[in-house]
């Protein structure tokens, strides 16, 4: 259950005392102003007598990095206003909670050579995969010099999460005035008939952005090899942003990421956007369900 009395989050940002979150609170600062909302910075703490995921002002160490993070965002995006606020609980579960009111959830990432979940941990895993909207893992190498260097990809493979992931994609695009490139990956080897289905493909995912976005234009793309490596060879070309969907076709529905958003997520070169299945919902069709849940 959501307090209701709490005024509807717009950027989100898990703050913890890792220098890395400090990059990720530049990068949604910057992010918050352009899409006019307010910044929350938020820090989980451990379980206590407090109600559990339930946001009050914080004290103490609390408030101290969080008013840390809060001049960051202010020099990175002056005119966004930011509110502080802790939550006890579980991070993951704690972070989802909050993402049922939030626009966007933003995390920085540490050094991510190695296994997703033994660098990071089973908190963002768990929040990727579950969140309510789109989840931003921003890079622990990332710096303002290179926001919007280049166009936004979105991973597509006909999974509900993929058209999402588009939809969001244009959405982003279109507000930073950038490139849009859907991509979409097929094993080496594969016929001219399975070449034309993943166009199409691409072309229904296109498809679905065109009544909201009718201006836009998606620049198509199929690659030959694993879909990571070409995810990630596209992205090395100065990308902006990568969009993906957490768990692709074919997929297990299970608590861990797909494959393919795990190893993007890992080595990325720019900050990459991760929509579960709720957060893809809400994206292919946001009037109905945004409308449902009062954000």
């Amino acid at each position: 259950m959501i307090d209701r009395s709490v005024p509807p989050a717009g950027v989100v940002v898990g703050v913890d005392g890792d220098p890395t979150t400090l990059r990720a609170v530049g990068w949604a600062a910057q992010e918050a102003g352009r899409r006019g909302l307010p910044l929350d910075l938020v820090q989980v703490l451990p379980p206590s007598h407090r109600p559990a995921e339930e946001l009050y002002p914080p004290t103490g160490r609390a408030l101290s990095l969080l008013d840390q993070a809060r001049r960051i965002a202010s020099d990175a995006a002056p005119e966004v206003a930011v509110r502080l606020s802790a939550v006890d609980g579980v991070a993951g579960p704690a972070l989802v909670t909050v993402s049922r009111r939030a626009h966007l959830l933003v995390v920085g990432a540490r050094d991510l050579a190695g296994s997703l979940e033994l660098t990071l941990g089973r908190t963002l895993v768990h929040t990727m995969g579950h969140a309510a909207c789109p989840v931003v893992v921003v890079p622990a190498h990332w710096g303002p010099e290179d926001r919007h260097a280049g166009p936004v990809l979105a991973g597509v493979d006909g999974s509900p999460e993929s058209h999402g992931a588009v939809a969001f994609a244009v959405d982003v695009a279109d507000r930073w005035q950038a490139r849009i490139t859907a991509i979409s990956a097929l094993p080496r080897g594969t016929t001219d008939a399975e070449d034309d289905a993943r166009r199409r493909v691409l072309a229904e995912a296109r498809a679905g952005s065109a009544t909201t976005h009718p201006g836009s234009r998606i620049h198509e793309v199929v690659r030959h090899g694993t879909p990571s490596a070409e995810i990630l060879a596209v992205a090395r070309d100065r990308a902006a942003l990568v969009v993906l969907g957490s768990r692709g076709r074919g997929a297990l529905v299970g608590p861990l990421l797909g494959s393919t958003s795990q190893a993007v997520v890992r080595a990325a070169p720019c900050p990459v956007a991760v929509l579960s299945s709720a957060a893809a919902a809400r994206w292919t069709s946001p009037e109905r369900v945004w409308a449902e849940e009062g954000v």
